[in-house]
């Protein structure tokens, strides 16, 4: 995607996440890294980007992930919840919303805790 469509994507997964988390009690952040062009993720997503544009050069796109951490109870965090908050971001960052459709995969996992310590360690 290009610089201007992460923006948007950043914009609108911003959103999404803030309306969804709207009166829990879950401690949230998110980070935007670019992924590797070696990475198996990037390349099957621009794969499904050539398919979709059979006759354009990706230029200045590149693969980003957008990386969303919610730590909180179970009762907040619950699988129903989780596959809701994963359908709304599949569906607000399709193309009506960010402009042309973007190739894009979404997974969301529950953690109990987060401890910075450990975690800065591990980076």
């Amino acid at each position: 995607m290009t610089p201007e469509a992460l923006e948007r994507v950043v914009e609108t997964v911003r959103g999404v996440v803030d309306d969804h988390l709207e009166d829990r009690d879950v401690f949230a952040w998110r980070f935007t890294l670019p992924v590797d062009t070696e990475d198996p993720v990037h390349i099957v997503l621009e794969s499904q980007w050539r398919v979709d544009h059979p006759d354009a050069e990706p230029g200045d796109r590149r693969t980003y992930e957008i990386a969303l951490s919610l730590v909180g109870a179970q009762r907040d965090l619950s699988a129903p919840g989780l596959a809701a908050l994963e359908r709304r971001l599949m569906l607000e960052t399709a193309g009506g919303i960010t402009g042309p459709e973007i190739p894009r995969t979404i997974r969301t996992q529950r953690r109990d805790t987060f401890d910075f310590e450990t975690e800065r360690e591990s980076l």
